[in-house]
């Protein structure tokens, strides 16, 4: 799931359709394909302040969920910051995933320090062995 949208994608303002792999300029000029107004174009990108998408769905594949991993992140920005705490509470075993412990790293079961390259393998041969 694209929580945050995509930059290969414009949503239409005035109608809310989504164009996908879009590959084209967009200017002011650019006409909507479903509606064909134009001035309305906008990456689809979720901004600072707007909900990102999928939510209702995130939550419940958090909520089905048995192991989970928050791999490169600071754990700061809401709502993704609490996915973690949202897949513990759902009874998943949770995992970090980052270069160093975050401030958060002690709601983790486990916390693997180092790059991703090397630590998400080690992951999941923890949990295949």
């Amino acid at each position: 799931l694209h929580m945050h949208g995509s930059l290969l994608a414009l949503r239409c303002l005035y109608c809310d359709s989504v164009a996908d792999n879009w590959h084209d300029d967009c200017s002011r000029e650019t006409a909507c394909p479903t509606c064909k107004r134009a001035g309305g174009m906008r990456p689809d990108i979720v901004w600072f302040g707007e909900m990102p998408y999928y939510m209702e769905t995130i939550e419940a594949r958090l909520a089905e969920c048995t192991h989970f991993a928050a791999i490169g992140t600071s754990g700061h920005v809401y709502p993704a910051a609490g996915f973690a705490a949202l897949a513990r509470h759902y009874g998943a075993e949770i995992s970090e995933i980052n270069l160093e412990p975050s401030q958060g790293a002690a709601q983790f079961h486990h916390v693997y320090s180092g790059k991703a390259t090397a630590e998400v393998p080690r992951w999941v041969d923890s949990m295949l062995n």
